[in-house]
């Protein structure tokens, strides 16, 4: 399952075993509190029986696990139902066929433990059978209701995979068409030209996000070395933006990631860090134990916490999308990506491989 369905089998999976679970365990909280007010009916009856035993028999009538003792005093507001669990046993006082005189009956314990954890065996093994039968239904109704929003999700995908594909054959005709426009000595050196290339970059820059996002289920993960794509890209950002001082060094840093989208994650934040930056600004790029930083010199971000939401941007120009895109890959690879910015003091985006 991609990510989102994940999360969403897991969200009905959660609510909908959780309120069973939670029937389950309530019912067999009554059911043994019921069980158990039960078991001491019947030893109080026991012991009532013994009582009257005693008396019949002139207090000469013996039962093993039974003792009593004769109390010689008045009991104030006497309760007939009187019972009390003790450590060692199960006390009732019954009153004597003798004025103010009472019978204090003592019976052994250890029988009615015994059927109290017996009786709480069969109820956890009764709420354990309950519970992993109706996880097993949880699971399979989890599946179920995924299943339409996983075919609308497919259509979607199929929809927006041939809409991009139909993309890329404009965007590639007219920067080949900038390109020849460039040379010719008439339309070379006009702004307008600069403005259309700007926005046809963009344009491309957009597709091969939405490229590699639609990608995100099918992500094959490899252990790669991120150095000499890392190295490949500086050199690129050297050409294209070169009043800026870039630097990077890396013998080896082997990760567990997508090759493609480590890529497009790389170039998003490069791009926003040398795009966003002063001139003559710097870009320093290094590795530190399973971290990846990458530090820019610019101008600083306000709201650093609202950078990787949908169309934000504090600047004009772009699509506000890029840094969510990035956000959503590194979430589809188990990346975790910090971010710390201060006013005219640049931006640190570092990327935290968790394997």
């Amino acid at each position: 399952m991609i990510s989102y369905e994940k999360g969403s089998f897991w969200k009905f999976f959660s609510i909908y075993f959780a309120s069973v679970a939670i029937l389950i365990l309530t019912a067999g909280y009554f059911y043994f509190k019921q069980q158990k007010e039960a078991l001491i009916s019947r030893e109080q009856f026991s012991i009532i029986w013994y009582a009257r035993m005693l008396k019949t028999t002139g207090f000469k009538y013996e039962k093993s696990g039974f003792s009593y003792e004769i109390l010689d005093r008045k009991i104030a507001d006497f309760d007939p139902q009187n019972l009390r669990l003790t450590i060692c046993c199960i006390e009732k006082i019954v009153p004597s066929r003798q004025k103010n005189r009472y019978i204090l009956i003592k019976k052994n314990r250890e029988e009615f433990d015994a059927k109290i954890e017996s009786l709480m065996i069969k109820i956890a093994l009764v709420q354990l059978m309950l519970l992993t039968l109706f996880g097993a239904i949880s699971a399979i109704l989890a599946h179920i209701s995924l299943r339409p929003m996983r075919n609308m999700i497919i259509r979607l995908d199929r929809f927006a995979k041939d809409l991009i594909h139909d993309l890329n054959t404009p965007i590639t005709s007219i920067l080949l068409n900038i390109r020849l426009l460039k040379k010719d000595r008439v339309c070379g050196d006009k702004r307008e030209l600069e403005r259309i290339e700007t926005s046809a970059n963009e344009i491309s820059s957009l597709y091969s996000n939405l490229n590699i996002l639609l990608e995100e289920g099918t992500f094959k993960m490899d252990r790669i070395d991120l150095c000499p794509l890392i190295v490949e890209l500086v050199e690129l950002y050297r050409l294209r933006f070169p009043s800026l001082q870039i630097s990077f060094s890396c013998k080896e840093f082997k990760v567990k990631a997508n090759e493609a989208a480590m890529r497009q994650i790389l170039h998003n934040l490069m791009t926003n860090a040398c795009k966003y930056n002063f001139e003559n600004g710097l870009l320093e790029i290094w590795v530190d134990g399973n971290r990846l930083y990458i530090k820019d010199s610019g101008p600083g971000i306000d709201r650093v916490d609202l950078i990787f939401n949908r169309h934000y941007k504090e600047r004009s120009g772009g699509s506000g999308i890029g840094l969510h895109i990035v956000k959503t890959l590194c979430e589809a690879m188990g990346i975790k990506i910090e971010a710390e910015s201060k006013k005219g003091m640049g931006t640190v985006v570092t990327l935290v491989f968790l394997e």
